[in-house]
């Protein structure tokens, strides 16, 4: 029943169509356009993922953070007078986030269909299930934004942060000239998860090893932000007895 009315809530929500539906979409389609590289080119597929991680980037930092800071006090509330947690509301949102997520997925999938330029094999598939993975892991962040800070704030800032984030996504010294500032960057993205999931795509005779790095950096990763859900839960708690 949440997960129904909050697919409902977003679908009807113009950012949400416009900055992750329209905005990732056309991206993709003037990158085609400009790039006009051979149908099936490997760099096809990096374009396809990089306009996902905009779909998705956008769809768990800045609409959904602010969903949840426009619906916080009524969750906090039922949180402490009924039966359904915030770990439970934060569950439900997650798979809310996931459906969403893999809509992105599948109109730009469709459209790289429409356009000839994907090419459906493990790498493919593979690429578009970390994604969606790396989508979660990323609401996580969105959800601990959205019961920490005001709308307004997020407003103000989540543009940037997921900026930020993406910069961090692949792995630096793939497209600048290795250096000891580089080198700095590149180990820092090694603490997180979407640098093995580059990792991942580019070496498949290590899948398993990566993808146990990608899953442990995930956990590791969201820990502060899990203790901080926690934090905010139990400050609610005591504040009103």
């Amino acid at each position: 029943m949440i997960t129904e009315i909050q697919l409902k809530q977003v679908l009807r929500n113009r950012r949400f169509l416009i900055f992750t539906i329209i905005f990732p979409t056309s991206w993709y389609w003037m990158m085609i356009k400009i790039t006009n590289m051979p149908q099936k080119s490997p760099f096809q597929l990096i374009l396809l993922i990089l306009a996902l991680l905009i779909g998705i980037l956008g769809n768990s930092i800045v609409t959904f953070s602010k969903r949840i800071a426009s619906n916080r006090r009524f969750y906090f509330l039922q949180a402490r007078i009924s039966h359904y947690s915030i770990w439970k509301y934060l569950i439900s949102q997650l798979i809310t986030q996931l459906i969403l997520n893999m809509i992105i997925t599948i109109i730009l999938v469709l459209l790289a269909c429409l356009f000839h330029t994907i090419n459906f094999n493990q790498v493919t598939w593979i690429s578009l299930g970390l994604v969606n993975l790396f989508g979660i892991y990323l609401s996580v962040i969105g959800f601990t934004f959205g019961i920490s800070f005001d709308r307004s704030l997020i407003d103000a800032g989540s543009t940037p942060l997921m900026f930020l984030l993406a910069i961090f996504i692949v792995p630096w010294n793939v497209f600048i000239p290795t250096n000891s500032m580089i080198k700095l960057m590149t180990n820092i993205q090694k603490l997180f998860p979407s640098y093995y999931a580059y990792q991942i795509v580019q070496q498949n005779d290590q899948l398993i090893k990566n993808f146990g790095i990608f899953l442990l950096s995930s956990v590791i990763t969201l820990l502060p932000f899990l203790i901080i859900v926690a934090f905010k839960l139990h400050y609610r708690n005591t504040d009103n007895i």
